[in-house]
C-alpha cells in the first residue's frame, strides 16, 4: 500500500508540473509588448461640412448630383460645386453660411463680410484661414467660378480644400463632376484663382 500510495503521489506531481509552466515562464510572457486595439477615428464634428463631403468622394451618382442641384432650385446637368456646398453646409446644420445657390460668388455677395478674409492676407501670411472655411475661386473677371472647404488651418500660399465637380489631383478645377480633397495654392496672376475665403460658423 505505501508504494501505492508513492506511485499515486508521484504521478499526481508530474501532472501539476505540466498544467503550470515555470516562474521564469511566466515572468517572460508578461515582458512581451501587448497590441492593444486602437479606438477608430470618429467624424470631427466641429467642421461636420467636410464629413460630409468626404463621405463623397469620387464620382457620385448623377442622383446625388441632381438633388444638390435641384436643392438650389437648378435643372439637371449644371455645374453643381456650389449647389453641392450649400446642400452639405444646410446637412451640416451650420450657423452661417446657410444660402442656396449655384453660383460660388455668392457665398462672398451674400453672406456677412466680417466673416471673409482675402486670400492676399493668407498667401502674405498676416491671418490664417480657420479649418473648414469656404475657399472661393474666380474665372477670370466674370461672375463664375469654384469653391470648396479648407481641410486644414491654411497660412501661405499652399492649402488643401475639398470641392466638388472638379477633376483629381493636377486636373482642372471647376470640371471634372467629381467630389476631391486636394492641395491647391493661391495665386493672384492665375486665370481661375482664389480670392476670397469664407469663415463657416457652427453653434
Amino acid at each position: 500500500m505505501p508504494y501505492t500510495f508513492l506511485l499515486l503521489l508521484i504521478f499526481s506531481l508530474g501532472q501539476c508540473s505540466s498544467i503550470e509552466p515555470p516562474i521564469e515562464d511566466i515572468d517572460n510572457d508578461i515582458d512581451e509588448e501587448i497590441e492593444l486595439p486602437t479606438e477608430p477615428e470618429l467624424p470631427d464634428t466641429t467642421v461636420l461640412h467636410i464629413e460630409i463631403a468626404r463621405s463623397n468622394q469620387g464620382k457620385p451618382s448623377t442622383d446625388s448630383i441632381n438633388v444638390w442641384l435641384e436643392f438650389v432650385g437648378l435643372g439637371p446637368g449644371l455645374p453643381w460645386c456650389a449647389a453641392a456646398q450649400s446642400a452639405w453646409l444646410h446637412q451640416a446644420d451650420v450657423i452661417s453660411p446657410r444660402i442656396k445657390t449655384g453660383l460660388a460668388s455668392n457665398f462672398i455677395n451674400q453672406t456677412d463680410p466680417r466673416t471673409h478674409i482675402s486670400a492676399g492676407r493668407v498667401l502674405a501670411g498676416v491671418e490664417t484661414v480657420p479649418k473648414g472655411s469656404l475657399v472661393v475661386l474666380q474665372r477670370g473677371n466674370t461672375i463664375y467660378g469654384h469653391i470648396g472647404a479648407s481641410t486644414i488651418d491654411w497660412k501661405g500660399p499652399n492649402g488643401v480644400y475639398i470641392s466638388g465637380n472638379t477633376s483629381a489631383p493636377g486636373g482642372a478645377e471647376a470640371t471634372g463632376g467629381e467630389v476631391w480633397e486636394k492641395p491647391i495654392r493661391i495665386n493672384p496672376n492665375a486665370y481661375m484663382r482664389i480670392t476670397t475665403f469664407v469663415i463657416v460658423e457652427y453653434e
